[in-house]
C-alpha cells in the first residue's frame, strides 16, 4: 500500500486537489485506489448545502489521479517532472450518489497507449457496488512550464 505521502512523490496534485489517499495496489498498468470522502472537503458547503453529494467531475479526477499514479510510477516519475492533462473524457456513467463517510475505491485499467497518449477504464466503488464509470484519455508533458 502506498500512503497520501507516498502519492504525492509521484503524481504532482496538492491540498484539497489531491483526491487519492492511498493506492491499495498497482503495476504499469492498473491500480486501486482510494478516496476518504470527508464532510469537510472544499466541495460540501456548496454542493449541496442541504445535503453534500460529491460531484461526478472530482470522482473522474479521483480515477484520473489513480492512473496517473500508475502510468508516472512506471516511468520513474516523481516531484512533478511529468504532468498529465485530460483529453478526452467519454462514456462517463454516474448511478449512485458518493457522500461524506463513503471510502470511494478507484479501479484503473490503461486500455491503450501510443507515444505520450494513454487511454484508460475506471470504474469507482462505494461498499462493492459501481458509484461511476468513465473512459478517458490523458497526454503526458515530459516539459511541464510551472
Amino acid at each position: 500500500m502506498v500512503d497520501a505521502q507516498g502519492i504525492e512523490l509521484v503524481i504532482p496534485h496538492r491540498g484539497a486537489m489531491r483526491l487519492v489517499d492511498e493506492i491499495r495496489e498497482f503495476t504499469d498498468k492498473t491500480a486501486i485506489g482510494v478516496k476518504y470522502v470527508r464532510n469537510d472537503e472544499f466541495w460540501c458547503t456548496g454542493h449541496f448545502p442541504a445535503k453534500s453529494i460529491m460531484p461526478g467531475v472530482l470522482i473522474v479526477e479521483a480515477l484520473a489521479q489513480t492512473a496517473c499514479f500508475a502510468i508516472l510510477n512506471s516511468i520513474g516519475n516523481n516531484g512533478g517532472r511529468v504532468l498529465g492533462y485530460f483529453v478526452s473524457i467519454e462514456n462517463a456513467k454516474f448511478t449512485h450518489m458518493v457522500v461524506p463517510g463513503d471510502t470511494l475505491e478507484l479501479h484503473i485499467e490503461e486500455v491503450g497507449s501510443k507515444m505520450k497518449l494513454h487511454k484508460f477504464n475506471g470504474t469507482a466503488f462505494v461498499n462493492g457496488k459501481r458509484v461511476a464509470c468513465a473512459t478517458f484519455s490523458a497526454m503526458l508533458d515530459d516539459n511541464p512550464q510551472i
